[in-house]
């Protein structure tokens, strides 16, 4: 049984390149050569069922999923969370909008810390942020 490599498959089968299926050439390009076409073959194929770290952070940012993703992380979390968040029209709303464009992973993150600190106010009942205090705080997000 190849449990990474059966993950790293399904997100190769989710993934299109300019209207077109991800190939393990595509991989190798995104990656500046970091990662070999090869070595993306071995590790979809069973051949080698123990990447390091920096492979797996390097597919991790590649794929846009969590690290421990290639762990055994249950995605169907994820999906329920997605499908929640998809109820809410004004979240509904900024999905629609992401969607239009290509989000980077360096731009994905800085998302990700932005909703970070809006979290972090709305679950600290001792918050009350002002519109300068959120922007001083989300001026670190940069």
């Amino acid at each position: 049984m190849n449990a990474f490599g059966d993950r790293l498959n399904r997100l190769f089968k989710r993934a299109r390149a300019q209207g077109r299926p991800l190939t393990n050439e595509d991989i190798e390009r995104f990656t500046n050569g970091r990662i070999s076409a090869n070595h993306v073959w071995r590790l979809r194929n069973g051949r080698n069922h123990n990447p390091g770290l920096d492979t797996l952070q390097i597919l991790a940012g590649v794929f846009g999923v969590a690290l421990d993703y290639f762990g055994g992380y249950d995605d169907e979390d994820d999906e329920g969370a997605i499908r929640r968040a998809l109820a809410q029209p004004e979240l509904r709303e900024l999905v629609v909008r992401l969607g239009e464009v290509q989000v980077s992973p360096r731009d994905a993150a800085r998302l990700a810390r932005i909703v970070d600190v809006l979290l972090t106010d709305a679950n600290d009942p001792d918050v009350t942020a002002s519109g300068n205090d959120l922007k001083l705080k989300l001026e670190g997000c940069h």
